[in-house]
């Protein structure tokens, strides 16, 4: 993979978001018993105040009580949550094991994302499995978390992922603005079109880092699948993945000529989607798209005039 300039990451970290969702229905769940002990005792502990003037603090005190006896999620978090700030060994290991179970039992959000930043330094791929579990979530997309895991993949060195995820992040927007802040969306827009410069300008990719990071290479996710634009381009890579197939062939004795005439059939009829898509779409392709298709379209010459000169194929 690209070995990927992280400026972008010492410009801006991780961010916050939204940590619940307001339409999401109560929900109730069943943990580990001594963990939920713990929790029982840590809300018991809570401290009230028994002053009259203070009676709504009681109430809701009783409240958390109540529902936390019930087996809520969200009163399960929150004494989560106040485990955490407490910034004790033993404690915040118990908080981490509450999000734990919420987040894998009951796939609750604010869980997923409280243990993104909490693996986030420690165990970046663990970090990211809840980032992307935040972000897909059935109750809606969570903005916040796609960036983060488009910041971890890069991370990762999987620069094509962090495209996708940033993308997706600035145009929550567009598809779910109820989930979607200004402030979120223009970081994210920036993002985007930082890491899309660094890889024209601090990178060099190869064929097959170009091929992965096209389709995400689109602010405006052009092309839209099924398309006819689309279409050239998977043709394309299929016809890459055939001469990269018969290359591969362990089985080098068979007919050279017959094998040369595949090799040059398949890199030219790449070629020609390619040529076709470029040429028929170059004001909707972005500046990277037409950055990325000329590594590949470079690379397919230069493989073709290898294998004119030597009547064999060449790894992409």
């Amino acid at each position: 993979m690209i070995g990927m300039v992280l400026t972008l990451w010492l410009w801006i970290g991780f961010v916050f978001g939204r940590l619940s969702f307001a339409d999401a229905e109560e929900t109730s769940t069943t943990i580990a018993p001594e963990l939920f002990a713990k929790a029982v005792q840590h809300a018991k502990s809570l401290a009230v105040t028994t002053d009259p003037q203070y009676k709504q603090h009681q109430k809701e005190h009783r409240k958390l009580l109540d529902e936390l006896e019930n087996g809520s999620v969200e009163a399960l978090f929150t004494v989560a949550q106040s485990l955490n700030k407490r910034n004790k060994g033993e404690d915040r290991i118990t908080s981490v094991q509450l999000w734990h179970e919420l987040a894998d039992g009951a796939d609750h959000v604010p869980s997923a994302v409280a243990l993104g930043f909490s693996y986030s330094e420690v165990d970046k791929e663990l970090a990211l499995k809840y980032f992307v579990q935040a972000s897909n979530s059935d109750q809606g997309p969570h903005q916040a978390s796609l960036y983060n895991a488009g910041r971890l993949f890069l991370e990762l060195n999987e620069a094509a992922s962090s495209l996708a995820y940033i993308r997706s992040c600035a145009n929550v927007a567009k598809e779910y603005p109820a989930y979607a802040s200004p402030e979120l969306t223009k970081t994210c827009k920036e993002a985007y079109e930082l890491l899309s410069k660094q890889i024209m300008t601090k990178t060099t990719p190869g064929i097959e880092d170009a091929a992965e990071l096209f389709l995400y290479s689109s602010i405006d996710d052009f092309p839209q699948p099924n398309s006819r634009e689309f279409t050239k381009y998977a043709k394309a890579m299929e016809f890459l993945e055939m001469y990269a197939s018969l290359v591969r062939e362990e089985d080098a004795t068979g007919d050279d000529v017959r094998k040369a005439k595949a090799f040059l059939t398949y890199l030219r009829s790449a070629e020609e989607e390619l040529l076709s898509l470029k040429k028929g779409s170059s004001k909707k392709l972005s500046e990277l798209q037409n950055f990325l298709l000329d590594i590949i379209l470079g690379r397919i010459q230069v493989l073709v005039t290898s294998t004119e000169t030597t009547g064999r194929g060449d790894e992409l």
